[in-house]
């Protein structure tokens, strides 16, 4: 069995900028857990425990949905939390642009759809697309940060998601490890990798 999920990464660029706005908030302490940027994604649909058997037909789903999308220019604008920002359990950044978002509700809705058919059990969520930078454990001792994460403003970072991944996670003592299995860019079929 594979743990997968299917997401839109980003550029190198905007995990440097990720990694500069967590090391900032980092400093102001709280028990968080700070996501690598090398591992922040859009997520659209997170598959789980699933078998190798089903990867191609998935990559073939990917590279259909894929063919019928533009690349979705936006930018990250804000910060936010899960379930709000006076006890949050997740620490977010947010994306700019009605029609943006609407593009990728769209998107996640039709991966949904994809994978349902492939097999998998629906996932009733509303999608809500962000980037997640951390992860609460106690809201004890993390009033300082909580405070300074309603003021904390940046200049909006432009986001480029142009490809859609396949994405295998091995989870290891020290977080996380992905890998890319398949990856496919929006809005033409050029693949890249397995």
């Amino acid at each position: 069995m594979l743990r997968l999920f299917i997401a839109l990464p980003l550029t190198h660029t905007v995990e440097q900028k990720l990694k500069q706005i967590s090391s900032e908030l980092r400093k102001y302490g709280g028990k968080v857990k700070w996501v690598d940027p090398k591992n922040i994604h859009v997520t659209l649909r997170f598959l789980g425990d699933t078998d190798e058997e089903l990867v191609e037909n998935i990559r073939g789903e990917l590279d259909r949905i894929a063919s019928r999308y533009d690349i979705i220019e936006t930018a990250i604008d804000r910060l936010g939390g899960f379930p709000n920002l006076t006890k949050p359990r997740v620490i977010w950044a947010g994306l700019s642009g009605e029609q943006e978002i609407e593009a990728l509700t769209k998107l996640s809705s039709e991966v949904e759809i994809s994978v349902r058919g492939i097999g998998f059990e629906p996932d009733n969520k509303r999608f809500r697309p962000h980037l997640t930078l951390s992860r609460v454990k106690a809201l004890i001792g993390a009033g300082s940060l909580l405070a300074h994460l309603k003021d904390y403003q940046f200049e909006p970072v432009p986001l480029r998601l142009d490809r859609l991944v396949l994405f295998k996670s091995t989870l290891t003592p020290q977080g996380p490890i992905y890998e890319r299995l398949h990856e496919v860019r929006l809005g033409k079929q050029e693949r890249f990798g397995g």
